[in-house]
């Protein structure tokens, strides 16, 4: 028995032909980035009992710090979706851009608090190929990043900030000095 997925007439479901596929924007482009996902721990529970101004006050205040913290450095803010985030930034900007993101990190705690949050922004930052491109539907088209480089940065989650062994090499030999070489995928930890 087969264990591909079975459309609503009975038949495995395939991709369709090309010619049926989607077209892509005319502004796709294929290119080599960094890109971090950010989100922030136990957002859940102290969202659910505080008042909902308050809540909003906050991710102003962090939506903010990410754009004073991460655009300096060469970071390109794609999306917030609430706690979390996704910023991309050039190879040749890498290390700045990375340790933009851990004083990100660092920053966004001591917001939180000032906020009666008790929480550490996670970061996870890969390096490779993605699609950049304004994707949406028509009218409401915006810039965006996709590919399996932007899937890896999301799952490589550790509390703290995380590179991927791509990412650590885009690091001088002074800046690797400040990461702790985890295994199992192998990553680096960076130590404050």
């Amino acid at each position: 028995m087969s264990n591909a997925p079975v459309s609503g007439r009975g038949t495995p479901d395939a991709p369709p032909p090309k010619s049926q596929q989607a077209s892509l924007p005319d502004d796709v482009r294929d290119q080599t980035l960094g890109v971090a996902f950010f989100d922030l721990s136990r957002i859940g529970e102290w969202s659910g009992s505080e008042e909902d101004r308050h809540v909003a006050g906050f991710f102003q205040a962090f939506y903010a710090l990410a754009a004073e913290r991460l655009e300096p450095a060469g970071g390109r803010i794609v999306k917030f979706m609430g706690d979390a985030g996704i910023v991309v930034f050039g190879t040749d900007v890498a290390e700045n851009a990375i340790f933009a993101l851990c004083d990100f990190a660092r920053d966004a705690r001591e917001l939180a608090g000032r906020f009666g949050l008790d929480t550490y922004l996670n970061v996870s930052v890969h390096v490779g190929p993605v699609l950049t491109g304004s994707f949406g539907p028509a009218g409401a088209k915006r810039f965006d990043v996709i590919g399996k480089t932007v899937n890896i940065a999301a799952r490589l989650g550790r509390r703290g900030v995380v590179l991927s062994s791509q990412a650590f090499r885009c690091l001088s030999e002074a800046g690797r000095k400040r990461f702790d070489k985890i295994m199992r995928p192998i990553t680096y930890h960076f130590r404050g």
